[in-house]
């Protein structure tokens, strides 16, 4: 059974950042002025890969929020004033 992966930046450009470290090919789209991503985990392991993904662009690359939802859960990284910290 699929996972229904949905992530989520402040802007296009960080969400392109983030699709770039993706394991799979993904590509952000525009949506309310945010940076989305949507794409399907075949495996809890491929969606743990996903979220791994995520956090070492968030680090790297110095975002401001990204946010990984899947099922009825979700996992948010945020910049905080002494750097930057997962949430």
């Amino acid at each position: 059974m699929g996972i229904r992966v949905t992530i989520e930046a402040a802007s296009k450009a960080e969400a392109e950042l983030i699709a770039q470290q993706l394991p799979v090919k993904a590509s952000a789209q525009s949506w309310r002025g945010f940076g989305v991503i949507r794409l399907g985990a075949r495996s809890r392991q491929e969606k743990d890969s996903f979220v791994e993904a995520v956090s070492r662009s968030f680090q790297e690359h110095k975002l401001q929020w990204a946010r990984v939802r899947y099922d009825d859960e979700e996992r948010v990284f945020k910049a905080n004033g002494n750097g930057h910290r997962a949430a």
